[in-house]
């Protein structure tokens, strides 16, 4: 079986000489080819005497800039992560977006962003795809990236001795995110009372994966623009979903960390819907049309594989996508648990409590209460969350105002 290999393009040979040095420690298996001329690189890559599974380009170079390499490489290579390397902190993020990139990462980075990266080309391989799909996802124009704010906050929230003041600190710099996260809360729907105005407090009430979850929202906000009616529907229908699950799961008794998993999963959902609204014309990809599941989960599914999102939460969102979408409605026959444990039994329980109110959340953001409560699960299943929702229907939602991006 040949080794993974991985592409790297940069005009400066200490850059080149320091990657390689991490990749030997990091990934010694790797087989790693180091270019600092770009056309060189570009003439390896259309001859298909390399076929990466990673290529790292700095941005701007003499000559042919990164974007034209990774362009190259998204024809030819469809299946390789394409990073885009650049020591430029004010670069738009529609510029990275129109530059076919994958992931960006700001100069000067750490093995640790190195390691990360690696670790989503190893998922991205793993992922349960047909060569066609593969293919017709590598080839997708103007993916979404996340911004610099959402990395930061990443980096944090995978430590474990994370620190709130420190997240509050990284959501502070960034206005957009400051709305949002406040919006959330200081909502009466989420179950709070009295008002913060404080990005601190704000965090310690909605919790980090919470925070997580606004952030790559706030960071699309820059991506697309939610002054079109379309791109403003799914992101609204998205936070609706989100805030009805949390509201449902606290309804039911369920911890609060399961509550912030259903936003996570309600919110994060609707990635591929997003992406479909500004190139609808994927719908008609033959090789996306070939999978039995939906083209904006499959999207959703690639894209949040692609970010580093977990990977429970990741699997979570593809299967809620694809039940909610057919005729079948959530899985059955699990037992439900209200106390969280790491057995495989639990996992599947609280995969299937997830999937049950992902279906519910998503029916009762775009339809009447008495409608959506007719027909969404069978007898049984809707015993266990009637009071929840008659409760919700006492008390629904306020509306959501989407912060502009600033």
């Amino acid at each position: 079986m040949p080794s993974n290999q991985v592409v790297i393009v940069d005009d400066e040979e200490l850059i080149l000489k320091s990657l390689k040095r991490a990749l030997r420690r990091l990934a010694p298996s790797w087989s790693v080819h180091l270019f600092d001329s770009p056309n060189e690189a570009l003439d390896k890559l259309q001859q298909g005497e390399i076929k990466p599974d990673l290529v790292m380009c700095d941005r701007l170079m003499p000559g042919t800039r990164g974007d034209d390499v990774l362009l190259e490489c998204r024809t030819h290579n469809p299946e390789a992560i394409r990073l885009l390397m650049t020591g430029d902190t004010r670069i738009d993020m529609k510029e990275i977006v129109a530059s076919n990139v994958h992931i960006f990462i700001s100069k000067p980075f750490e093995h640790g962003d190195i390691s990360d990266v690696l670790n989503r080309v190893m998922r991205i391989k793993a992922l349960p795809l047909t060569h066609s799909v593969r293919q017709s996802l590598g080839r997708l124009k103007g993916l979404p990236v996340l911004n610099e704010t959402y990395q930061k906050l990443d980096k944090l929230l995978k430590c474990e001795d994370a620190e709130l003041d420190e997240v509050a600190r990284v959501v502070g710099k960034d206005p957009t995110l400051v709305a949002n996260v406040l919006q959330a809360a200081n909502s009466p729907f989420l179950g709070f009372r009295g008002q913060v105005s404080s990005v601190d407090k704000a965090v310690k009430r909605l919790g980090l994966n919470t925070i997580a979850s606004i952030a790559i929202a706030s960071s699309l906000s820059q991506t697309y623009s939610i002054d079109s009616k379309m791109h403003r529907d799914v992101v609204v229908r998205a936070l609706s979903s989100a805030y009805i699950a949390t509201r449902l799961m606290q309804l039911r008794g369920f911890s609060r960390e399961q509550a912030e998993y259903s936003f996570s999963l309600s919110l994060l959902a609707s990635i591929g819907e997003l992406y479909l609204v500004d190139a609808p014309e994927t719908a008609n990809d033959v090789g996306l049309q070939s999978s039995t599941k939906p083209i904006s989960a499959l999207i959703s599914y690639y894209l949040l594989t692609i970010w580093g999102i977990e990977e429970r939460l990741v699997e979570d969102i593809l299967s809620a996508s694809c039940e909610a979408a057919s005729t079948l409605r959530p899985r059955k026959g699990v037992e439900q648990s209200q106390e969280p444990d790491d057995s495989e039994e639990s996992k599947e329980a609280e995969g299937l409590i997830a999937s049950q109110v992902f279906y519910l959340a998503r029916r009762l953001a775009c339809e009447e209460f008495d409608e959506a409560l007719t027909d969404v699960l069978n007898m049984d299943e809707f015993a266990q969350w009637y009071p929840a929702l008659n409760a919700l229907k006492e008390n629904p939602p306020e509306d959501i105002n989407l912060a502009a991006p600033q």
